[in-house]
């Protein structure tokens, strides 16, 4: 029974142990996805300061050539003219290419950003249900091995009391024993007696 004791007793001792590298092992990937969503949530702000910058240039660009068009209008057509409004049209063509670039990797990275998210949460319920699981386990191995305990008391009880009783018993025989020593020896003493008078009497019939 001791044995049995101690084996359930280093089976919880191996289950908390198991329980705290796992807790430690999620701590860990828990660590990494939130230094990964720091890197994202970092790089998402940068790229909407990025796209912030490229609509107010956009913007300056578009004034600015609002207000060649105006200027054009009031001139005379000429290949300088021509040649400037095609420069700044290219100009904003690539910086258009240049936006919708960035607005790319800006959604892209709103995705990665949501994916982490998605799996913090199944990693976090699947976590706390694994963690629910083994705590139901390690209660039901505590309440065996409390059930064991108090059974193995009730034995040892019920042992003790056999050993009283036989200590009772061994008591008596021990007296009846002694009692029985007295006895024989009364009975000796007797027996003697009886054989010395027997002789006596021998010797006057004898005289």
């Amino acid at each position: 029974m001791q044995n049995a004791l101690l084996k359930l007793w280093k089976m919880l001792e191996d289950s908390k142990s198991a329980r705290r590298n796992d807790n430690l092992e999620s701590s860990l990937k828990i660590h990494h996805l939130i230094e990964e969503k720091r890197n994202l949530d970092s790089n998402y702000d940068k790229l909407v300061e990025d796209v912030n910058q490229l609509l107010n240039a956009q913007e300056e660009r578009v004034m600015d050539f609002s207000y060649l068009q105006d200027k054009v209008n009031g001139a005379k057509s000429s290949s300088v003219v021509v040649a400037v409004m095609k420069i700044e049209n290219d100009k904003k063509g690539a910086e258009k290419m240049e936006l919708q670039g960035k607005y790319s990797v800006l959604m892209n990275l709103v995705e990665a950003q949501g994916r982490v998210t998605r799996n913090q949460k199944a990693n976090h319920l699947k976590e706390k249900e694994k963690l629910s699981e083994e705590n139901y386990n390690l209660k039901d191995q505590v309440d065996k091995l409390n059930n064991f305990e108090e059974k193995l008391k009730d034995d040892i009880g019920v042992l003790n009391l056999h050993i009283g009783g036989l200590k009772k018993g061994i008591e008596n025989l021990i007296k009846c024993r002694d009692e029985l020593k007295l006895q024989i020896a009364d009975e000796l003493n007797e027996v003697e007696k009886n054989q010395e008078k027997l002789k006596m009497m021998r010797d006057i019939l004898d005289g």
